[in-house]
């Protein structure tokens, strides 16, 4: 009977924070990922030509996908294509070492969280997990404007 029980509420539970989290924080380009987002192309000024847009985009992504299915370093490949049809190749490679190396931090610092909270669980795991981020966070620059 508590076995029912505990699923039920689990199950409640889940439907609401799943409504909750439906919603939209202020319509489309507004969610999580911020302006970053892609609007519908209904609702673009040009509905066809972002259309032909994301088809072509989708069509260069397949084709380094494919060219790059087969190398060691795949994520090396990917940048090197991506960056080959950019404007500016250099800018774009610059970029690309930049967000790699800060994604590196991060899971340096994921890292450092799992093996500094190894063997707890539950409540004591979150609490870990959290106070190892408000460390990392007190290290770390406040660079948002």
């Amino acid at each position: 009977m508590k076995l029912s029980i505990a699923t039920l509420l689990g199950a409640a539970l889940l439907c609401g924070s799943l409504a909750v989290n439906a919603q939209s924080p202020g319509g489309p380009g507004k969610g999580p990922m911020g302006e970053h987002r892609m609007k519908p192309c209904s609702q673009e000024p040009d509905p066809a030509k972002c259309e032909a847009t994301r088809k072509e985009m989708r069509e260069r992504v397949k084709a380094m996908h494919e060219s790059c299915k087969d190398k060691t370093d795949r994520r090396a490949c990917m940048t090197e294509q991506y960056c080959a049809k950019s404007p500016d190749p250099a800018k774009c490679q610059a970029q690309a070492r930049e967000r790699q190396a800060k994604m590196g931090q991060h899971m340096d610092a994921r890292q450092a969280a799992a093996e500094a909270c190894t063997g707890k669980r539950g409540d004591e795991l979150h609490k870990c997990m959290g106070e190892q981020r408000e460390k990392h966070r007190a290290r770390k620059p406040d660079t948002k404007g």
